[in-house]
């Protein structure tokens, strides 16, 4: 009987070759879910980022276009530089026009009504007046708002969806616009660089110097692009 037992007992036992083949199709199983996982739940910062990048698109192409914010009257460069500087209002190298004006909440809490817009601040502002926006807009520097209790460096003001957008307050004289959309509202260092060009048109570069992640953004646009 105890012979029986024993033979028994060496029949039921795994062989390394069995035990290790175990091994491998779990492995590949652990593969193909984690694979699965991660198209379940895509990149955080990827999904806000492209949702943020997109409503700047249609913003901007808005904004520009405007006759309550800019001229649309076509005038050769010509003609345009031969105008005053206070009567150009035609591009975001200008100021916008006179009576423009947008609508905010300031750091203080309270509704306010701003016109006079310099070329500087003109599109922070525009953008926050075009999206729902949670707690108070900074746009005429960018010395930082509260989120949550402290102070994020260089935002000047965060959407409903928690995106904080920095550095959007400086326009050169040549309307061009380095802003960065900061997914995490850690500050402007860890967000990613949009760049807005004088006549509404605005891009992703592949590298931006004190970015260190902006290669990030430039791929997901990229493989956007490569879907369409």
């Amino acid at each position: 009987m105890d012979r029986l037992n024993k033979t028994n007992n060496k029949l039921k036992a795994f062989t390394l070759a069995e035990t290790l083949i175990t091994i491998l199709i779990i492995g590949i199983l652990m593969a193909i879910m984690l694979r699965t996982i991660s198209r379940v739940n895509p990149d955080k910062d990827k999904i806000l980022f492209l949702k943020s990048y997109h409503a700047v698109e249609s913003a901007i192409s808005s904004i520009i276009n405007d006759g309550t914010k800019y001229n649309q009257t076509y005038l050769s460069e010509a003609d345009r530089t031969a105008l005053p500087a206070s009567e150009r209002h035609h591009d975001f190298r200008d100021d916008p026009l006179d009576d423009a004006s947008v609508m905010y909440v300031n750091n203080s809490g309270s509704a306010s009504t701003k016109t006079n817009l310099g070329r500087s601040e003109s599109i922070c502002y525009f953008l926050a007046d075009q999206f729902n926006t949670i707690g108070g807009v900074s746009c005429n520097n960018n010395s930082g708002i509260q989120v949550d209790g402290k102070t994020v460096s260089g935002a000047n003001f965060r959407t409903s969806n928690g995106v904080c957008f920095d550095n959007w307050h400086g326009v050169s004289n040549t309307g061009q616009l380095d802003g960065v959309i900061d997914p995490n509202c850690e500050g402007a260092s860890n967000g990613y660089v949009i760049r807005v060009f004088r006549d509404g048109k605005i891009t992703v570069p592949e590298t931006v110097s004190g970015y260190a992640n902006q290669s990030k953004a430039y791929a997901w646009l990229q493989k956007q692009a490569e879907i369409k």
